[in-house]
């Protein structure tokens, strides 16, 4: 339905319809119409303007409106004219047109709060991603500040092993002297000792690799002093039995613990 219009039933303008549908006819362009009095159609779709004026003899007192649609070409789009046989009435809208409505604005309001919540939870997300971010920078950087603190010892003594044997020797590197193969180590001992008290003098902040530090796991060729302290270790262990090799890590934590009683073991010769 293309237009409709809605007037008080007027004779006159009923009959220019008519003259128009006449003037298409007589130029070879014939307009197809429909006439409905009270909703029962008293001329069906036709496009003969002889047939206009028949509407006439369903009109009466108790009449109420007259539709009359003309079509375009041969679809079924049409312009309609509703004359009323008293008071136009008021445009209104119906209470489904009026439910319809209420619905659509419904609708609209919940997807308008669908959009602001998905918003939210949106920016909630990315505030949580830049934290889990940051959690996951801290823990690789206390992963690497951990793997710079092992003892290159680890690997062949195990984590009490090592941790006992690299405390005692430095503080005892001239203990580790006397014993094969413990001059190369004593010597790195004591420079890495003094570079730690360098360090510890200065307050600085800077992470720097412990000279005990494995090379990792990839493969990689060990430094000079790294295969000194492998070294060092080897020639101890040959020394002694699994279990004496266990009680001298007890032995050297004690003396760690404790460096009164390295005077007292070196004078029971």
């Amino acid at each position: 339905m293309a237009l409709q219009s809605k007037e008080r039933y007027d004779p006159n303008k009923v009959e220019r319809l008519a003259e128009h549908l006449r003037l298409y006819q007589e130029k070879g362009q014939p307009i197809d119409f429909e006439i409905i009095v009270d909703g029962f159609k008293v001329v069906r779709r036709t496009n003969d303007p002889n047939m206009f004026s028949m509407y006439e003899n369903f009109v009466d007192a108790d009449t109420r409106s007259m539709e009359i649609l003309l079509y375009t070409g041969t679809s079924n789009n049409n312009d309609k004219r509703i004359f009323f046989f008293g008071d136009v009435p008021k445009e209104g809208l119906s209470g489904v047109e009026v439910n319809n409505l209420v619905k659509e604005e419904v609708q609209q309001k919940l997807r308008e709060k669908e959009y602001d919540d998905l918003k939210v939870e949106n920016e909630k997300l990315q505030g949580e991603i830049k934290d889990l971010e940051k959690e996951v920078e801290q823990l690789e950087k206390d992963k690497a500040e951990m793997e710079a603190s092992q003892s290159p010892l680890k690997g062949f003594l195990g984590e009490i092993g090592s941790s006992f044997v690299e405390s005692f020797i430095r503080r005892n590197p001239n203990i580790v002297k006397s014993i094969p193969g413990g001059e190369a180590l004593a010597g790195l001992i004591e420079k890495d000792n003094k570079r730690k008290d360098k360090e510890e003098q200065s307050q600085s902040t800077e992470e720097t690799e412990v000279s005990f530090q494995p090379k990792g796991n990839n493969g990689a060729s060990l430094s000079e002093e790294e295969q000194a302290a492998i070294t060092f270790v080897n020639q101890l262990n040959t020394q002694f039995t699994k279990d004496e090799f266990d009680n001298v890590l007890l032995i050297l934590q004690i003396l760690a613990d404790d460096k009164g009683k390295i005077e007292l073991i070196l004078n029971q010769k």
